[in-house]
Parts: structure tokens; sequence; C-alpha cells
């Protein structure tokens, strides 16, 4: 199994509805896609969130990312976002908050 982990820094908080409604719509093709899990959260200061996916290998990765909403939002990004990363492990199951966002700080 694959956990994939994107955090994203807004470019300014008037760009929080169009990130949250894109994550939304994301959110729902997740629900009809071969994902196990999924998960968000924000920091308290709501310019910077982070995504958690689970599943069975990169083929499936990458199917969902490179169609419907997803690859929708990835090519408008740059709308609301200059930082964006992600990073994929090997786990069974999704890994705590605190865990995924020390992968970012020592990558």
């Amino acid at each position: 199994m694959i956990v994939s982990i994107t955090k994203i820094e807004l470019n300014s908080y008037s760009k929080l509805f169009t990130y949250l409604k894109f994550n939304r719509q994301i959110f729902d093709e997740l629900k009809q896609s071969k994902c196990k899990k999924c998960k968000m959260t924000g920091n308290r200061n709501l310019k910077v969130w982070y995504t958690m996916t689970l599943w069975n290998d990169e083929n499936e990765i990458n199917e969902f990312y490179r169609n419907g909403k997803h690859l929708e939002a990835m090519k408008q990004s740059k709308i609301f976002s200059s930082k964006i990363q992600s990073i994929r492990i090997k786990k069974e199951d999704l890994v705590s908050w605190k865990e995924a966002k020390k992968l970012f700080i020592t990558n």
C-alpha cells in the first residue's frame, strides 16, 4: 500500500475558497475512485493544507491524479499556490498528521 501526502501553501487568504472548492470536488471524485482512505487537515492559519490518501499501488495513484478534477486542479494550481509538495511512502494505513508533517521537515 502507498500513502500519498501533499502539503499546499496558499499564496494568500483570498485563494482559500478557490482551493477549498477544488479540494471538495477532488474528495468527491476520490470517493468514486480506487482510493482506500483519504483525509485532509489545515493549519490554524488556514494558509497551509495537507491531504493524505491510501492506495494499493502507484498505478492507481497515477490513474487518479492524471484525470478529472485533480488534473484540472494541478493545471490551475498556480492560481492559489506557489508551494506544493508531495511525498509517497509505503505503509499499510494512513499515518498520523504529526508523523506526516514531520516528513516535510526532513525532506
